[in-house]
Order: structure tokens, then sequence, then C-alpha cells
């Protein structure tokens, strides 16, 4: 039985930047935040960038909130990034914790200048993803795809769909292949 070896990947090939350079970027972070702060009248909030972060922030609700954002991207990633989770303050502060990515949070983040709809993804991440994929999942409604190193234990509806109100199933449609049996 031949068992199949993971190789371990570098997420980051380039040098990760400075911390003067992060320092910088982070006190500019702070200061946008503390200007729509002011112009929404949120509660502060302490902007750190995270080098554990792959990708894309997150935001924890304080008092004061706490909004991480991955050291890795770009600085117009970051800064979508910090729109994004201050969005998410904005939400918060008005409608309550259970607000999430609804259609009102992102009337907010386009309000703010937020571009786009998913967490940025740097080249070297996509590629271990690929890499790590082993089962894929098609939508029967629309055709996207996903990938996943284990799959799921049960039946699935693909987010999109649902979300869109038409529920539609995934379909495994690649998944390892088995191990030849050795004759003894």
């Amino acid at each position: 039985m031949k068992i199949e070896a993971l190789v371990q990947l570098d997420l980051f090939s380039e040098a990760p930047p400075t911390r003067e350079e992060l320092r910088a970027d982070q006190a500019s972070l702070q200061a946008l935040y503390d200007a729509l702060a002011g112009a929404y009248r949120l509660p502060p909030a302490r902007v750190e960038l995270s080098s554990r972060r792959a990708t894309g922030g997150v935001i924890q609700y304080g008092p004061p909130h706490v909004i991480r954002i991955s050291s890795h991207m770009s600085s117009t990633d970051r800064r979508q990034t910090l729109l994004h989770e201050t969005a998410h303050a904005i939400c918060h502060d008005r409608w309550g914790v259970d607000e999430g990515h609804s259609s009102r949070f992102w009337e907010v983040a386009h309000e703010l200048g937020v571009t786009r709809k998913t967490a940025p993804e740097t080249d070297r991440l996509a590629t271990i993803r690929a890499r790590n994929a082993r089962y894929t999942y098609r939508c029967v409604g629309c055709a996207g795809e996903w990938t996943r190193r284990s799959p799921f234990g049960r039946a699935r509806l693909c987010a999109a769909c649902e979300g869109k109100g038409r529920p539609s199933r995934l379909i495994l449609v690649r998944r390892p292949k088995r191990a030849a049996r050795r004759k003894g």
C-alpha cells in the first residue's frame, strides 16, 4: 500500500516586511479606523497587523474592538480588509451581532469603499490550497467548484446558491484513487 507523502510548503516565499514598514502601515490603518469611527460614532478599536493570519482579517468585538489584519497582503488589500471589518463594526453597533454578511452589511461596506466580496488570497496560499486539495465538489445549480482536503461527512448545499434563495446540492466529482491491493 503506497501512502502519499505530504510536503510542507512555505506559505510565503518572499521576505516579510520589516518591522518599521509594518508599524507605519499599522499606524496608517489605525488612523483610518479612527477617522471612520469619528464619522460613524463607533466605539474605539485597536488595529493590529498579524503575521499569523495568512490572508484577510477578523474583528473581535470589545470594548475595545480588536481588528487583526494579515501582514502578508499588499497595502491595498490591507486597507480593503480594514474597511470590510469597519463595516462589521458599524453593523454590530447599529443592528447587533447577528448581521454577518447580510445585504445591509454589503450596503454599508460599499458605502465605505469596499470593492471585493472575498478575502484577498496570496498566490502562495492558492498554490498550497491547490496542492492539498484531494476532493472536489461541484454545485448542480451554479456549477461552482470547491476543493477540500477531507470529504464532507454528509450531503451539503452550495452556500452561494442557498444565500440567493435557490438551494442546490454539491456533488463529489473527484476523490483520491485507492491504492492497488497487493497480492501476497
